[in-house]
């Protein structure tokens, strides 16, 4: 299955399958954006490979403007899960949005925005013995926040998500219910990498598996885990053992899915909790098998495990000039060191082939609400089409020179450095994005190159 994925897509190439297949090598990432691969080849290859559909991992918060493509630079998911290439996979461990930096101000989750109208919701969180007002000088970690509907406190997390699933037409998965779902197997999992970790010289061993420590409180810091004696300190609290630390680490997954019961247990929680590594999330994307999410972990890959993950701005970025987190050397060589000792303990852990698919070419996708803006950015790919791939760049800054006010200033609102949900109370038709001519043909190559224009020219 893997090798004849990946020669359908034709990435055979770009991947040690021999390194993978033999072990040696138990993650290896491929980044589509970097690659002369057409974006039809994959679009028709998902439509076509019988249970394979790769996860889009938006975050918890506002995707009523998104599902009605009225979103702004939030449209490719729109495209993504609405044209049905991926699925959105909410990921929660998210701050609300705050006066200070570090909150999501993409999605945010503190709020309620609809019809670009944005309603700032009041947040609490735990002082040691009641739940108490908070105002928004810095961002607060969404699972530890409730929020008050009709007098009552009702956990944010659940407030989100019960408005999501009123969305029609879109399969919204938890992500923090596929760990959930794998508790025991994802337990064993971090509790044999962190006694691991105990042993190795790197600092980091420790902090690429907890990344992150939070206080009842919301407030999250940067990991400062050490090991100490049999156990480990974080934030000044000993946990006695690596399984004890493992068991602590799942409280906040399972928050987000059943937040009432763990907001019932607050007087008899640590007053720091470990926050799960993106390295580690990221490993787990593919090994509990998130792009079949109808069948979940069964029989694992063989010979080795081949992912699909549609990222966007964070993860994947828009090569080659910001080309996200995930192919980083010094990322990837933590996803190794996380993946290598699991390959060695779990049968049903196989090595990975991460195939990262950048979800920002669907930026190039205007709304059916502006109709010549298709034909426009069809003259636009045929030039792009016409130049060397390595010209989609210097071809696109050409383009945009001579025709950017052409296009509507709805689609080059999109291109705004970093922006979210609208939410300046314009109220917009929805729509639903449309692939101009010539855009199936262009390589992600090519799309993320012009894209990375767009951005430097509108942003």
């Amino acid at each position: 299955m893997s090798v004849h994925l990946l020669d359908r897509l034709g990435l055979r190439g770009a991947l040690d399958t021999d390194a993978l297949t033999a072990g040696t090598k138990t993650f290896v990432p491929v980044h589509v954006g970097t690659r002369d691969v057409p974006i039809g080849t994959v679009l028709d290859v998902l439509d076509q490979e019988p249970g394979l559909l790769p996860p889009r991992t938006g975050h918890l918060g506002n995707w009523q403007d998104i599902v009605a493509g009225r979103s702004g630079p939030m449209d490719f998911n729109t495209a993504v899960c609405g044209g049905g290439y991926g699925y959105p996979m909410v990921y929660g461990f998210t701050r609300t949005e705050a006066d200070t930096p570090g909150g999501d101000e993409a999605y945010q989750p503190g709020s309620v925005i609809d019809r670009g109208r944005r309603q700032v919701l009041p947040l609490f969180t735990w002082d040691g013995t009641a739940f108490v007002r908070r105002d928004r000088s810095e961002p607060l970690f969404c699972p530890l926040v409730q929020t008050e509907v009709d007098g009552q406190l009702v956990p944010l997390a659940e407030l989100q998500w019960r408005r999501m699933l009123a969305v029609p037409g879109y399969r919204f998965v938890q992500w923090a219910a596929v760990i959930t779902d794998n508790g025991p197997l994802v337990t064993d999992m971090l509790t044999l990498l962190i006694e691991q970790a105990r042993t190795r010289e790197r600092n980091q061993a420790l902090v690429e598996l907890i990344g992150h420590a939070v206080r009842l409180d919301g407030r999250v810091d940067r990991s400062d885990l050490r090991a100490d004696g049999d156990g480990f300190v974080l934030d000044g609290f000993r946990y006695p053992s690596a399984r004890a630390l493992a068991e602590a680490t799942m409280l906040t997954v399972r928050a987000l899915v059943r937040p009432r019961e763990f907001f019932d247990r607050m007087p008899d929680l640590p007053p720091v909790l470990p926050v799960m590594s993106l390295q580690l999330t990221n490993v787990l994307f593919g090994l509990l098998d998130t792009h079949h999410p109808d069948t979940g972990v069964g029989t694992p890959e063989h010979p080795f495990i081949t992912h699909l993950h549609w990222g966007a701005r964070a993860m994947a970025g828009c090569p080659p000039r910001r080309s996200g987190y995930l192919t980083r050397r010094s990322m990837v060589r933590s996803l190794r060191a996380i993946t290598d000792p699991l390959v060695r303990h779990f049968d049903v852990v196989n090595p990975t082939a991460f195939v990262l698919l950048p979800a920002q070419v669907f930026m190039l996708c205007p709304p059916s609400t502006a109709g010549a803006d298709a034909e426009r950015l069809a003259g636009l790919f045929r030039a792009v089409s016409g130049a060397a791939p390595e010209d989609a760049h210097a071809t696109t800054l050409t383009w945009l020179d001579e025709h950017r006010d052409d296009l509507s200033a709805y689609l080059r609102s999109r291109f705004r450095s970093w922006a979210g949900v609208p939410a300046d109370g314009d109220v917009r038709e929805p729509s639903v994005p449309v692939e101009p001519e010539g855009f199936r043909s262009l390589t992600f190559r090519q799309a993320c190159a012009a894209v990375a224009a767009f951005e430097e020219v509108l942003g």
